[in-house]
């Protein structure tokens, strides 16, 4: 973060965590009484934050760059690193509790992912038409 301007960018994912959080935090009785782990979500929100803190980090030092080539190869590549951590989060967390397993916290998990992605990519492509305009 070098300037003021260039930590603004990280702000809607700082908020979507905090706002997430606090949603969680206000609600983790009502949401265990539906059979989801609180600790599940939070563990997802938490993971979700940093991998989209890299994530925009990645996206926007791609915007940087001239030649479309190395954009797209920056902008797929951190998806896909996003794609591959999250993935492999869940298995370890699948292998490791096996039957005891929350899907319904791991759906929940699932649509933060969704909310977080369209946060970052609208936040990569709000930075994206800065910089040619």
């Amino acid at each position: 973060m070098q300037n003021s301007s260039g930590s603004k960018v990280y702000l809607p994912v700082l908020y979507l965590f905090l706002g997430f959080s606090t949603l969680f935090l206000v609600l983790r009785f009502t949401i265990r009484g539906i059979a989801i782990n609180y600790h599940v979500l939070q563990i997802g929100n938490l993971l979700l934050f940093l991998v989209g803190w890299v994530y925009i980090r990645m996206s926007t030092k791609a915007l940087e760059h001239k030649n479309v080539q190395t954009f797209l190869r920056l902008v797929y590549g951190s998806f896909l690193m996003k794609f591959f951590v999250l993935a492999f989060a869940a298995i370890i967390y699948i292998a490791i509790y096996k039957k005891d397993t929350n899907i319904p916290a791991l759906f929940g998990c699932f649509g933060l992912y969704f909310i977080y992605t369209f946060i970052e990519l609208r936040t990569v492509m709000k930075q994206s038409k800065k910089r040619n305009a």
